[in-house]
């Protein structure tokens, strides 16, 4: 009976001996380290920031709007035309859209990290009501007085716009970029930050 039962109590203890063996030496195995990309901590992180503004410039204008009253026969018009001079205060911003970056505009190499940067924009531009004022108005017999009121604001409103790109909103926006975005991006990445507008051709390195 003994002889029959000692095969399998050998079997049963040399299994018990791996078992324990192996938990031994999983718990001082060293724990395997875990591998960060840079360029994800950097995609997370601009991601999070959305629309950066860099740069605001504030107007002061006038703005003249003229609507002609129709003509008939080159001989007689259906009253006066409509005219107004809108004196506006507004402001214009520029901003960069961190959240439209990708993987393929961010590039590691050694302590280096090439960006490639979305495009500036004009965030938005709008006008300062409380400080914006008809200052002259003149309007046809036939002429809506609210609808051409409303013109007269709206253009003075593309003005805004059109002055600040003029004026060079992006181009000042793309150096700022350099002078605020920079050191953010080498404190998030610990490397140091270069922008570019081509991209090295080159595999992205991990910690």
């Amino acid at each position: 009976m003994l002889s029959r039962l000692l095969p399998w109590v050998l079997l049963t203890l040399l299994l018990f001996y791996l078992l324990i063996s192996r938990s031994c030496a999983s718990l001082f195995e060293p724990e395997k380290p875990s591998t960060e990309v840079v360029q994800t901590t950097i995609l997370e992180k601009t991601e999070a920031l959305g629309k950066l503004e860099l740069i605001r410039y504030n107007f002061q204008e006038v703005t003249e709007i003229k609507e002609v009253s129709k003509e008939y026969f080159r001989i007689f018009k259906l009253g006066p035309d409509a005219k107004a001079i809108l004196i506006s205060k507004g402001e214009a911003v520029a901003c960069i859209n961190l959240a439209a970056m990708k993987k393929e505009n961010i590039n590691i190499q050694g302590d280096t990290v090439y960006i490639k940067l979305p495009e500036p924009e004009i965030c938005y531009h709008k006008l300062d009501m409380e400080n914006t004022r008809i200052f002259s108005l003149q309007t046809g017999y036939f002429t809506n007085t609210n609808e051409f009121i409303q013109k007269a604001y709206k253009s003075a409103e593309q003005q805004i716009e059109q002055t600040a790109l003029n004026s060079g909103i992006l181009e000042q926006a793309r150096t700022n970029a350099d002078l605020i975005l920079k050191p953010l991006l080498e404190e998030i990445s610990g490397k140091k930050v270069i922008f570019t507008e081509q991209i090295p051709d080159t595999k992205i390195d991990a910690y």
